[in-house]
């Protein structure tokens, strides 16, 4: 995801029997993101990750480390995230080396300001929302278009501290075509663009 095109292997899923939200061709037409909600006195939490083969998810730590060794890519197996899942994705796939790459975790006024993208954007992937998006804990796995999208608005509004700019900033990415967003997730993930969340939150906010 080097330029502003997305690639040909995204642009289509395979459909599986009995599974739904499935990913890009790349892996045989697996879900690539994956976004858990947790329950807890203050509203709980939305965590996404990306779904990652063990050794891609090294090759990337790896880069990340040698451009800025205070930067950290947290991965834990996908068993220990997902084990005990009772999914249809998780029993469908072998996930034998396979990682559950922590994007972001969201809470509170984040969270509150991000749950319109995140329905937005679920229902577009023809992804049921409410087992996330409800109260109480749930988990659903999606396409990597939607996964894409989502990683935008998850670590672009992380540092922001104003509601009306978060507000704002998850807007924008919901206007974002898939092209763009593509772009955007290229542009923000790569070590050698250290400034790409920065250049998307002024993008998106700097009218406010």
């Amino acid at each position: 995801m080097t330029s502003q095109s997305r690639p040909e292997s995204a642009l289509s899923a395979r459909e599986q029997p009995g599974v739904s939200g499935l990913g890009s061709s790349v892996y045989g037409g697996r879900p690539n993101f994956a976004l858990v909600r947790d329950a807890g006195p203050d509203g709980g939490t939305l965590t996404l990750y990306e779904l990652l083969p063990a050794d891609q998810a090294t090759a990337r730590r790896e880069r990340l480390e040698r451009s800025n060794p205070n930067q950290q890519l947290v991965a834990d197996s996908f068993e220990d995230v997902f084990g005990e899942s009772d999914s249809l994705e998780v029993d469908h796939w072998d996930w034998d080396e396979w990682t559950a790459v922590k994007i972001r975790r969201l809470s509170g006024s984040r969270l509150r300001s991000i749950l319109p993208l995140v329905r937005e954007t679920l229902d577009g992937a023809g992804v049921h929302d409410s087992s996330v998006t409800g109260s109480g804990q749930g988990e659903v796995f999606l396409p990597e278009t939607a996964g894409v999208r989502l990683a935008l608005g998850f670590v672009g509004v992380k540092p922001i501290q104003r509601i009306d700019r978060m507000r704002a900033f998850c807007r924008g990415i919901v206007r974002m075509s898939d092209e763009e967003c593509y772009y955007w997730h290229a542009k923000c993930r790569s070590p050698s663009s250290p400034n790409g969340e920065k250049a998307l939150r002024m993008l998106l906010t700097d009218h406010i």
